[in-house]
């Protein structure tokens, strides 16, 4: 070699220290699947993989995949990739996109082992679903707002042939109707632009029997349309909390719509009930129970319901409502709860937690 000339050829180490200092998942594969190597990534990730088979180290099963990218490998000398869900060692799901490469003895030219690298796509995959959701969502909300114009329509109809034959009773149904579908597509459009950002909730000293009054004013009559009762059970001693009162009020307005939703689904009773309960809970927290007797929430769905633009109601509903609910909630340092049973009803709690006194 001569003296100007620069060896660029790298010792086993050097390669070893630069596999180790790859940021995404390297190991170093038999035929039988068992990990012979490791980078740090890996073994930070996932722990420590001597003796370990590929799908027994990264919590796949007892058995190869069933679209194994390594023994294809094997199979062909090819380079093949796949898409993994995989367990890391603190029990979270991950989603990893796998490479492998066949690593070839040189004597020989027996492919000897495969090398595989992954890369953490979890997140991505996170936003596709979302993305995903979000377009079921808008088509959901489309044909909602499609149904309320309608709706919009018929009472403007009732109320011009009202006014056309002189029936004020008749203008008046009409006019009932143009409110009802008026306030629908008034809910859904307040729900977007909630979720539409993030915000700091204006608190403020308030009384929440108050608030709960207004919602039950607000509701009474349409519930008395559907032959819906509701009734308060209201803690007198609750006295007054620190929390936003329009957050309050949408929780509780979005918790009275999904129960009287959930009587309307139901046909195996004569009579249905919605409560809204208030009480002091630990170290001065604020409880709010909105309980029903409905249709309640199927076993398979329990664990979907506070998912971003989750519905059980399938084209009725676009999943904003509880999305919105717990949004407020965590804004105020709180939380949400239900318990349900099928054909028996459903109870949501939320939990305001006791905010420090304001100081103007």
């Amino acid at each position: 070699m001569k003296e100007h000339e620069t060896d660029t050829r790298l010792s086993e180490d050097g390669c070893g220290r630069i596999a180790h200092a790859i940021p995404c998942y390297v190991t170093v594969q038999d035929a039988n699947l068992k990990i012979l190597w490791a980078n740090d990534l890996v073994q930070q990730d996932f722990g420590d993989s001597s003796g370990k088979t590929c799908h027994q180290f990264y919590n796949i099963g007892n058995a190869p995949c069933s679209e194994c990218p390594v023994l294809k490998t094997f199979s062909d000398r090819s380079i093949h990739s796949a898409e993994l869900q995989v367990t890391n060692r603190n029990g979270s799901r991950m989603t990893i996109l796998v490479s492998s490469a066949p690593l070839v003895d040189q004597e020989t030219g027996i492919v000897s082992s495969v090398i595989e690298t992954g890369v953490n796509i979890t997140s991505v995959k996170d936003i596709q679903r979302q993305l995903i959701l979000l377009g079921q969502t808008v088509a959901g909300m489309a044909h909602s707002i499609k149904n309320i114009m309608m709706g919009l329509e018929g009472g403007i109809y009732v109320v011009n042939k009202g006014i056309e034959d002189k029936k004020p009773d008749e203008v008046k149904e009409g006019w009932e109707i143009v409110l009802l579908n008026f306030e629908k597509i008034s809910h859904i459009v307040k729900d977007i632009l909630y979720c539409s950002k993030e915000r700091e909730p204006n608190l403020e000293t308030i009384e929440p029997n108050k608030i709960v009054r207004e919602v039950y004013e607000l509701f009474k009559d349409a519930a008395q349309r559907y032959a819906i009762k509701i009734h308060l059970a209201l803690d007198e001693e609750l006295g007054e909390a620190i929390i936003d009162p329009q957050g309050l009020h949408t929780v509780l307005s979005n918790l009275v719509s999904n129960a009287m939703d959930a009587c309307k689904l139901d046909l195996w009773k004569d009579e249905h009930l919605v409560e809204i309960r208030t009480r002091k809970g630990r170290r001065g927290a604020t409880i709010i129970e909105v309980a029903d007797n409905g249709i309640g929430i199927d076993k398979r769905l329990k664990q979907h319901v506070f998912e971003d633009f989750f519905t059980s109601k399938g084209d009725k509903g676009t999943g904003l409502g509880l999305m919105v609910t717990q949004k407020i909630l965590r804004e105020h340092g709180g939380t949400i709860t239900f318990r349900s049973r099928p054909k028996h009803g459903t109870t949501f709690v939320a939990h305001f937690p006791k905010k420090e006194q304001i100081h103007n």
